[in-house]
């Protein structure tokens, strides 16, 4: 049984490629790699840290 090709897919404005070049731009958050956390306050706090240097520097990013 052969495959019936309908249309093609056309790349959207909310595509992968685009979004990781945005997350890049910004700043990816959290850094890479296996964090262990002894309770939910230490975690709660290095995500509170990343969100703040996210934020700084699209801030930064912005205004230039």
């Amino acid at each position: 049984m052969a495959m019936r090709v309908v249309g093609r897919r056309k790349e959207g404005v909310g595509d992968r490629a685009g979004l990781d070049t945005l997350v890049l731009a910004f700043g990816g958050g959290a850094k890479k790699g296996v964090f262990r956390y002894r309770n939910q306050e230490e975690a709660n706090r290095d995500w509170d840290q990343w969100m703040s240097e996210r934020v700084q520097r699209r801030i930064k990013t912005s205004a230039d």
